[in-house]
Parts: C-alpha cells; sequence; structure tokens
C-alpha cells in the first residue's frame, strides 16, 4: 500500500485550507520534499505519525489517498493502513530519551522461535479477521450516525424555512446542532404536550407571519336592567288616572289626545275665549270640564309614562349603537375567536332589543288609553348576565390583539418556539429509534473492538517472549562508533529494552547532536524489526541532521540510503540545503537507472514546501512541484540569488503584497551568505549588521535594507502596529538595492552569478 495524495488538508495547524493542486504529481516511490523552517514540515510530519499510530486526526480536516482510496483522517482509528515509520522530532522523546532512559526493544526471532512465530502468525490471521468485524461494525455504525444526521439535517432545514421567514431572526442559523438539541430535551410526556392539531397549527402560522396592527378600543355598553324595566312598565300599566271622565274623550284615545294637546292652546299664556279651530265662542265651563278631565294626577300620569318610555328607548338605541370592532383589522389568527364571541353577542342582543321594544309599545299604549288597568305581556326577560359575559369575551379577544401589539416580537417569537415544538416533538419517535440504532452499533463496535485488541494482547506477549536483543545492540554500538568517530556512547541490554551508557556509566548531558544521531540511527535499526515489513512498508523521515556536524551529515545520509532503499516508499524532508543536495543527486540516480528512453512516471519525485500570508496576515503551508532552480543549481545560495534577481525586476504591482511576505527572509540569507564569505572574522550578535557597517555602499540604502530584513523576515504576520505591512509593496526596489550593494562590493562575482542565472533583465539595466 502506498500514499498517493493528500487531497485536502484544511484547519490543521500552518495547513489552513490546503488542496492538492490538479497539476501537481502524485507521490512516488521516493518523495523528497524541501522547505524552509516554518513552511509545515514539522505539521505534515506529525500527520504520517498520525497513520503510524493509528490515532484519528480530530482537529480540522485532512483527507488521504491511499492506492487510490480516500480515507479522512478522523477514520484513522481501526481503518486498514499501510505499515509506517516516521523519524521526527517526536522519534528522539519517544524512543531514545523516554523517561528513565528506556529504548523500546526491536524484535529479532532466533532459531528457537520458529514454533512461536508460526503462532504469532495464526494469531495475525485471525486479527486480521476480527479487524475485518471491526470496520464492519464501524460501517454499520456510520451508517446509523449517518442516518440520524440525514433526519436531523431534513427536519431543521424544514423547521428553519418555515420559520426564517418570519418576523424572528433567531432561525436564521437553525441547523442540525439546533435541532437535536430540542429533541434530545423532549420526553414523552413534553413530546405529547408540544403537539399541535392541524387548526392549531394553522393559527399559530398565521400568528407567526404577522405583520404589526394598531391597538383597538374595547367594547362599552350599558346593559339595562331588564327586571327592572319589567317591573317599572308593570306598574304603571296596572295604574288608572282618578278624574272626572269626559266619556267621550276616555272612549276616544285619538280625540282625548287631540283635544288634550288643543286645551294647553287655550289656556295659560295661550288663553283666548274663542276655539282656534271653529272660531266658536268657548265656555268657561267647558274650559273648566276639559281641565277636570285633564288634571294634574292625569299629566303626572302621562309624563311618567313618556319618561320611562323614553328610558327603554335609550336603552334599545344604545345597544343598537354599540361599536363593534371590525374583524379586519384584528391579527389573522384571532379573526375567528373574534368571529364567534360576536356572533354569541349578537344573538343574545337580538332578543334583549326585541323585549325592549315590546316594553316601549305597551307603554305607548297604556298612554292613550290612561284610564283603563292592563297587564304586563312580554317575551321572557333577556339575561343580562350573560350578555355582559359575551361582550367581556369580545373585549378579552380585543385585548389579546393589543397585547400581540404590546408584545409583538415576543408574541412572534412564542408563535415560532411553539411550531418549533410541535415539529420536533412529530420527528421525536423516529430520532428516539435511530438513536438506539446508533446504540446497537456503537455496542457491535465495542465487542468486535475488544475481540481484536485481545489478539493484540496475544501477540505482543508472545512477540516479547521471543526478543533477541543481543545482536540489534551490537550492531547499534558498532554503527553508532562509526558514526561518532568515538565509543564513549553504547546500548546497553536492559529488559525489556536498552539503555543508553557513557564509559561504563548511565549517559546524561548528551548534546543535541549525540541526541539526534542515537535516535536516528536506532530508528534505521527499526526498520530491520519484524513487526515491520520495510518491502511493504512507508518510512517518513523528517529533517534527521538537526543540530549535525558536516560529517555526521553525511554519515547520516549514507546510513539512510543504504536502510532505506528498499522501502515500499519512502518521504524525506529537510530545510538543510547540504542534506537535501545529497538526497536529490540519489534520487536522480535512481530515476536514470529506470528502463526506457522517456520514463512519465518516474520512481523518485521532488516537492516545495511554501508559506504564504492569507488576508489575515497568518501563515499558511502550501505543497507544490520543486522549483526547478533548486534542482538546476548546486547551492542554495544560487536559487537565493535568482530568487532576489527575479523579484526586484518585477515591477511595483506585478504580483499581490501578501505574495512578498517571503522576499525580507529571502534578502537576510542570500545577504547573510554572502557576507559570511566577504567577512569571515566578523562574529557576535549581530553580524549583519556589523558587516554592513564595514561596506562603503550608500549609508541610506544600507539603513533602507537593513530595516527591511530586520522587521519583515522573523516572523509569520505582522506584530508591530506601527509597521505598515504595506511597506512590502516597495520589496522591489529594496531587494535591488541588495543587488546594487553586491555589486558594488564584489562586481566580478557579480557578473559571475547574473550570467549563471540567465537573468537578463539584470544585465539590460547593468547596460543601462
Amino acid at each position: 500500500m502506498r500514499i498517493t495524495r493528500i487531497p485536502k488538508i484544511r484547519g490543521y495547524r500552518v495547513f489552513r485550507d490546503f488542496t492538492w493542486p490538479h497539476d501537481l504529481q502524485a507521490f512516488g516511490r521516493f518523495n523528497l520534499i524541501y522547505g524552509w523552517n516554518g513552511t509545515g514540515k514539522t505539521t505534515l510530519a506529525g500527520i504520517f505519525r498520525s497513520l503510524q499510530d493509528k490515532t484519528a486526526i480530530t482537529t480540522g480536516e485532512v483527507v488521504f489517498d491511499i492506492d487510490g482510496r480516500q480515507m479522512r483522517g478522523s477514520d484513522i482509528a481501526g481503518a486498514t493502513l499501510p505499515s509506517v515509520r516516521v523519524f521526527n522530532r517526536d522519534s528522539i522523546a519517544a524512543t531514545v530519551f523516554a523517561s528513565g532512559g528506556e529504548i523500546a526493544p526491536m524484535y529479532f526471532f532466533g532459531q528457537d522461535s520458529v514454533a512461536k512465530q508460526r503462532q504469532v502468525e495464526e494469531l495475525k490471521k485471525d486479527l486480521g479477521t476480527a479487524d475485518a468485524e471491526t470496520i464492519a461494525a464501524k460501517a454499520r455504525q456510520s451508517a446509523a450516525v449517518k442516518t440520524l444526521d440525514d433526519l436531523c439535517i431534513a427536519k431543521a432545514k424544514v423547521i428553519k424555512e418555515l420559520l426564517i421567514s418570519s418576523n424572528s431572526t433567531r432561525y436564521n442559523n437553525y441547523n442540525k446542532a439546533s435541532f437535536r438539541q430540542a429533541v434530545e430535551g423532549l420526553n414523552p410526556v413534553s413530546r405529547q404536550a408540544a403537539l399541535l392539531q392541524d387548526d392549531e397549527k394553522a393559527k399559530v402560522r398565521s400568528q407567526k407571519d404577522a405583520q404589526p396592527k394598531a391597538a383597538q378600543p374595547t367594547v362599552v355598553c350599558e346593559i339595562p336592567d331588564f327586571p327592572n324595566l319589567a317591573t317599572s312598565t308593570s306598574t304603571l300599566l296596572e295604574r288608572s288616572v282618578v278624574s272626572k271622565v269626559i266619556a267621550a274623550l276616555a272612549s276616544d284615545p285619538d280625540v282625548g289626545n287631540w283635544v288634550q294637546q288643543g286645551l294647553v292652546l287655550h289656556t295659560g299664556d295661550q288663553s283666548t275665549d274663542e276655539c282656534r279651530f271653529c272660531a266658536q265662542k268657548l265656555s268657561r265651563e267647558r274650559i273648566a270640564a276639559l281641565e277636570a278631565h285633564f288634571n294634574d294626577a292625569f299629566s303626572r300620569f302621562q309624563t311618567e309614562i313618556d319618561t320611562l318610555a323614553t328610558n327603554v328607548k335609550d336603552h334599545k338605541k344604545r345597544l343598537a349603537e354599540v361599536a363593534w370592532p371590525e374583524p379586519s383589522r384584528l391579527y389573522d389568527h384571532l379573526v375567528s375567536d373574534l368571529d364567534v364571541t360576536l356572533a354569541t353577542v349578537r344573538g343574545l342582543l337580538g332578543p334583549a332589543t326585541a323585549y325592549l321594544e315590546s316594553l316601549r309599545t305597551q307603554l305607548l299604549a297604556k298612554r292613550e288609553s290612561p284610564f283603563a288597568p292592563v297587564s304586563l305581556d312580554v317575551p321572557v326577560t333577556p339575561d343580562r348576565d350573560a350578555i355582559v359575559q359575551a361582550i367581556a369575551a369580545v373585549n378579552r379577544v380585543i385585548e389579546k390583539h393589543n397585547s400581540t401589539t404590546s408584545h409583538f416580537q415576543a408574541e412572534v417569537e412564542a408563535a415560532c418556539q411553539k411550531l418549533e415544538e410541535c415539529y420536533v416533538a412529530e420527528a421525536f419517535d423516529d430520532f428516539i429509534l435511530l438513536r438506539d440504532a446508533i446504540g446497537t452499533a456503537d455496542a457491535a463496535v465495542t465487542a468486535a473492538n475488544g475481540k481484536a485488541q485481545g489478539l493484540r494482547d496475544k501477540i505482543a506477549k508472545v512477540e516479547r517472549e521471543i526478543v533477541e536483543h543481543i545482536r540489534p545492540a551490537e550492531e547499534l554500538n558498532t554503527e553508532l562508533r562509526a558514526y561518532l568517530g568515538h565509543d564513549e556512547l553504547r546500548f546497553e541490554v536492559k529488559e525489556p529494552g536498552y539503555t543508553m551508557t557513557r564509559n561504563g556509566q548511565p549517559a546524561s548531558g548528551l548534546s543535541e547532536g549525540e541526541k539526534t544521531a542515537i535516535a536516528f540511527l536506532y530508528f534505521l535499526k527499526s526498520l530491520q524489526d519484524k513487526s515491520f515489513d520495510l518491502a511493504n512498508g512507508v518510512v517518513v523521515i523528517d529533517d534527521p541532521v538537526s543540530s549535525l556536524d558536516a560529517n555526521a551529515l553525511f554519515s547520516a545520509f549514507g546510513y539512510m540510503k543504504e536502510r532505506t532503499k528498499d522501502a515500499g516508499q519512502l518521504f524525506v524532508l529537510t530545510h538543510n540545503f547540504c542534506f537535501f543536495r545529497q538526497v536529490k543527486n540519489w534520487f536522480h540516480y535512481v530515476n536514470r537507472q529506470q528502463k526506457g528512453p522517456k520514463v512519465e512516471r518516474p520512481a523518485a519525485r521532488f516537492f516545495l514546501l511554501s508559506a504564504v500570508v492569507d488576508q489575515d496576515n497568518d501563515r499558511e503551508a502550501v505543497l507544490g512541484p520543486i522549483d526547478k532552480m533548486l534542482e538546476e543549481f548546486d547551492s542554495e545560495y544560487h536559487y537565493l540569488f535568482k530568487l532576489v534577481a527575479k523579484e526586484a525586476t518585477r515591477g511595483r504591482e506585478s504580483i499581490p503584497v501578501e505574495n512578498r511576505y517571503s522576499m525580507p527572509n529571502l534578502a537576510r540569507r542570500l545577504l547573510e551568505a554572502f557576507l559570511a564569505f566577504r567577512y569571515p572574522d566578523i562574529s557576535g550578535e549581530n553580524p549583519l549588521f556589523a558587516a554592513l557597517e564595514r561596506l562603503g555602499f550608500d549609508t541610506c540604502r544600507k539603513t533602507r535594507i537593513l530595516r527591511f530584513v530586520n522587521t519583515h523576515s522573523h516572523s509569520g504576520r505582522i506584530n508591530d502596529a506601527n509597521e505598515d505591512p504595506w511597506a512590502l509593496s516597495e520589496s522591489a526596489a529594496v531587494l535591488q538595492d541588495v543587488l546594487d550593494l553586491i555589486r558594488a562590493e564584489d562586481p566580478a562575482h557579480f557578473d559571475g552569478m547574473v550570467r549563471r542565472i540567465g537573468e537578463t533583465a539584470l544585465e539590460k539595466r547593468e547596460q543601462t
């Protein structure tokens, strides 16, 4: 099995959003990755180490392509993976220099271990079956999780689409997590309480979609005391007037009324002896007879009847003129309630109005016939309390409307919440069913993992019984002596591993170079471990020459080449150009040994790790093809000179400013290399400054160069608020100052470099 690509690394340390470029070749059998410090080599080696340790990558998103099959970093544990061995910084602390100085043993089998080896092979077959069962159980687990996840996504989408159009903003970011939190907060009782009938749903939907409306006045209506009116009417009807009755007038009410009105026109202030109708003489005796007929008691009685009749009429009028609310002015969800209450109150007021009209009619009839008592004849007395309660019901609907207006947003939020709770409750049973399925799948995965782990424990136990430490320890000591040039440091066997000694005593105070040398030799020896199949395995080596001198560097390369040449797949990551050049030459030789006049898929491939600065001024690692200049030139100095020269001749607006963040570092490294050869006697805390001081170059331009490389070359982001990062847009001009400084200090060297890199723009500028 081989790692062909890492298609995606997103949100993982310095790899913020890396996607494998479509034009970038896949990993080959041999892979050399070059990158300076801070470009992501340590992070990339850590990703490979997760494969070695079969530890899930839970930060960000990492996707591997293994033999054309994609696998997420979060699914590493329990997956079928190639056997991987990684050497990086962690290797030093975790293997050679663990607590107590113990080093984990490497496994070699002796002649007497054949039977146990066969036992291990049988156990490994069983382990393969158990691992397959684990994978199948995890697949079922993943399917169950996905099904539940799909349910949560679908239900959340329905709720969001329903509620996002309301006046509430709470549901703009409603997602599966929101739905899951809501449904997990339910139980069978609260679920039942949250459900709504269809008509209730329609009403709540109308409420959540409502627009604010003006408040409405409540209904004010004086309801008469019907029994009291009936009693008063009955009393008047049963009374009769005592007077000297003129039979003709008493028997004919119309004539009596006419005469009564005429009497007023012939007496008092309008007194006359002549009839205003027929102009005949009126006798005093006739006037006296008429006044006796229409005496004070009669007038008072007529007044009482008129007063009560007017009172009844006024009550009727007030009932008829009540201002009832217009349904269109209320919120839609209250209209049906208003219609019901209005129908009720109107159904009560109709008979009440008829009742009052009946009282008034009988009173008016009594007025016309005041001398004969009559009995009250009316239908059933209206229920005043029922009318009052019916009007109160109408007012309660109006008050709900006014409350909604006063607390409009809260009412909308409450309606939205009711709908959310209802839809969540409707999905409760499905959610519980799918969640229980996940629980069953989890139990199956646990059981399968337990079985596989039990087999691994048995294998480890048998392998520990057949460990042979002596031969690898002796070989390590021989190699360590050749590597370091002395035999002060030695590996000593100490069950169940090794311990490190110096001149026979436990070693202490090891230098960084010694630690690196010991750790790397141990790592290379571990590749011969019986638990690792080198021919089919993946070996990853990250900067094995840190803190090593030149002799140790070449020794490290020699040992590495010898021990890894038969690896199924090899990755070498380095920032050391000298080491890079050694590996590059080896890999070029490997490619030249491939058969055929033209090899389209070379076994050895070259990559470049670089760091760019994003819009937030943060470093972002990018893996791409190796720069051809790194393959063309024999030293890093040529490469740096080429990069600085190309950038200096680009012009101010040729590339985005964020792509210039590497320029100060390039300029600094180029100057340090150039001046170190020019002034090898300079040392101290700031040799670059001291060397520049010796130069006779223009002082202002030296100051600009020094500020440029010091301010911008040591950080992946701009930390000094007083420094404008857009000053990097002047990088072309400053880099031209750097080139002019080199030309002024050593013209012959400068001309030779220009010819070597073939930068025609510099030649033309020089001629100009």
